[in-house]
């Protein structure tokens, strides 16, 4: 019987920029999903299974308690491959304004756009008031 292996990988992203309460072109961080394959060519297609998504904002303010997400493979948000996601932002133990969401998504991406091979964007938007995109780390598997 031949075994069958999963192989995990992670991609991190890191931003300054201030979410708000809709989103927008600016607010987004972007991922290589090929910058962790050394045996694939610069830019590769894009196929995988993302397993999960972690998102860190730091500044929260005005009553930002929810966090939604939304994956992209285009900068401009208009192709949509993980739709709206909203969860609750875990704040620190001892700093309140600065915190943490994870998605589960467990769905298989492949890129069908030439020109946006190797990408995927995410967009975040807060519920009420404010907070910075300071990191995000999608993992996913082949």
């Amino acid at each position: 019987m031949a075994q069958v292996t999963t192989i995990f990988h992670d991609v991190i992203a890191t931003g300054t920029e201030t979410l708000g309460t809709a989103f927008n072109t600016t607010d987004v961080l972007t991922f290589d999903m090929t910058s962790v394959l050394a045996y694939q060519p610069s830019k590769a297609t894009f196929h995988g299974y993302v397993q999960g998504i972690h998102v860190r904002v730091t500044g929260i303010a005005g009553g930002a308690t929810k966090l939604t997400i939304r994956v992209c493979i285009d900068p401009a948000g208009d192709y949509t491959v993980v739709p709206d996601t909203e969860a609750t932002i875990v704040t620190g133990v001892t700093t309140a304004t600065t915190g943490c969401v994870a998605y589960k998504v467990q769905l298989p991406l492949a890129h069908i756009l030439a020109q946006n091979v190797g990408n995927l964007y995410l967009f975040a938007k807060v519920d009420a008031g404010s907070a910075v995109f300071s990191q995000g780390w999608i993992s996913w598997s082949e």
